[in-house]
């Protein structure tokens, strides 16, 4: 019995020896939870970089956009296609003359093979028989000629903006004067009228243009789309161009022009200069010219001035008014030619123009203005109904 006390008073002293000591804390059986310490937080995704907080708040940075190529110099495609047809009634010496005519009719296009390279090509509709004339191409039918076909490039040489073309080009005169012209439906430009200008020549021009000027050579055969080469020699036509003011209320741009050249199998001379102002604005346009021409037409020896001038004014959203007027002086004699018109024009939501017109035309002829050729002759007063469109088209 003794024995037995003596064993039970053991037993209660190593337990509680046992709970009064802590517990080792490198035993893993008997961990304590709150001495073991707090296991590593998982990371957090990465975020996605912030742009500058807006109002206080980060909003994500939007992906890189996907780079647009550079816009090509040439477009891929553009057409164009110009239409004049008009009433006439001609008051003359002798009995008056009533007609319908389609006095132009052009369609163009120009694609573009590379960024820098396009080939183009423009017919347009003519009378088969000659001014006046009546025996051509059954009857005196209207056919269709080649009036421009060029292969044409551009590059830049740092500050300086090259160009050039080869084949049936455009005369860079007649560009010049043609590139604010606004009453072409009306009339030909002087230079074209009553000088007999040729629009296009079989030739290479080149162009180099920095800041506000250009300058444009040209180098052809001089005859015209009438003929081919008919001489060795060729004709050099060289066009300076200045922009003198370009504001947004304003355009002013100077011309210079002087031409080099011989025509004809009699190498007879064309030698001719002058010069151009051009005035844009939003509500009035208008431009002046003045050539001095040394042989017009087939006559070498014939010395001659034009000068010419239109004005074109808006005097309301769709009502136009427009006069223009030119002379070429001989030393005895002399042509000339006044008109004016008003217009109505459509509204429009494409860079094409419509528009109806109601003009006069007057021309006089006396002396040596008479008979030469390019020039009008008599006396003769023209009533016109014109309907007029212009309608580019254009991809880039």
């Amino acid at each position: 019995m003794k024995r037995a006390l003596t064993v039970m008073v053991v037993t209660l002293v190593q337990g509680a020896t046992a709970i009064a000591q802590p517990a080792d804390p490198a035993d893993p059986a008997d961990p304590d939870p709150a001495t073991e310490p707090a296991p590593s937080p998982t990371p957090p995704p990465p975020r996605a970089p912030a742009e500058t907080p807006v109002n206080g708040v980060e909003h994500a940075e939007p992906p890189a956009p996907t780079p647009v190529p550079p816009k090509a110099a040439v477009p891929r495609l553009r057409l164009e296609l110009e239409l004049f047809t008009s009433a006439r009634w001609l008051r003359r010496v002798g009995a008056d003359l009533t007609e319908l005519r389609l006095d132009r009719g052009e369609a163009g296009a120009d694609i573009g093979l590379s960024s820098r390279i396009s080939a183009g090509l423009r017919v347009e509709a003519i009378r088969s028989a000659g001014e006046g004339g009546a025996l051509g191409i059954d009857g005196d039918s209207l056919v269709l000629r080649i009036k421009r076909a060029q292969i044409a490039g551009e590059i830049d040489a740092g500050s300086v903006h090259l160009e050039g073309a080869a084949g049936i080009v455009a005369d860079p005169w007649i560009a010049v004067l043609d590139d604010d012209y606004t009453l072409r439906p009306l009339s030909a430009s002087a230079s074209e009228r009553l000088l007999g200008w040729n629009t296009s020549d079989l030739a290479i021009r080149a162009r180099a243009r920095l800041g506000p000027a250009s300058l444009a050579v040209s180098i052809g055969n001089g005859e015209g789309l009438r003929y081919p080469e008919r001489n060795s020699g060729k004709s050099t036509t060289a066009v300076l161009e200045v922009v003198a003011l370009d504001h947004h209320d304003a355009r002013v741009k100077l011309s210079a022009m002087v031409r080099e050249g011989s025509v004809g199998p009699a190498s007879i001379r064309d030698r001719r200069v002058g010069g151009s102002v051009s005035v844009v604005s939003p509500w009035l346009r208008g431009a002046g010219e003045l050539a001095h021409a040394w042989g017009v037409g087939d006559r070498g020896d014939v010395v001659a001035t034009v000068v010419g001038g239109w004005a074109e004014g808006r005097i309301a959203d769709h009502l136009f008014v427009g006069l223009r007027g030119a002379t070429i002086g001989y030393p005895e004699g002399r042509s000339s030619t006044v008109g004016g018109a008003l217009a109505i024009e459509a509204p429009r939501q494409t860079p094409g123009r419509v528009r109806l017109w109601l003009a006069i035309d007057h021309t006089t002829a006396s002396g040596a203005g008479a008979p030469l050729p390019g020039s009008d002759t008599g006396d003769a007063t023209t009533f016109l109904l014109i309907a007029s469109a212009t309608a580019p088209f254009v991809v880039e």
